[in-house]
């Protein structure tokens, strides 16, 4: 198996490994928090769950895309 195929195919599992967990915490977050009875919390003009189910997961992925892209990732060498 050449070098660049597995690293590639590591590259790929981090992306994915990231991808399932934003997509739990997003799923299980708004699923919990977002169909609660009563007044809703508002931040920043939004609803309490809409900031930290959505918000929040997509700033981690953004911030973890970035240093992995900058730091983490290798061009092939030729």
């Amino acid at each position: 198996m050449p070098s660049a195929f597995r690293r590639a195919r590591r590259e790929a599992l981090h992306i994915l490994i990231a991808w399932a967990v934003c997509l739990a915490w997003t799923i299980g977050y708004c699923a919990i928090f977002a169909y609660r009875p009563g007044s809703v919390a508002l931040l920043w003009g939004m609803p309490a769950w809409v900031v930290f189910g959505i918000g929040l997961p997509w700033l981690i992925a953004t911030v973890y895309s970035l240093w992995f892209a900058l730091f983490h990732m290798k061009d092939e060498e030729q």
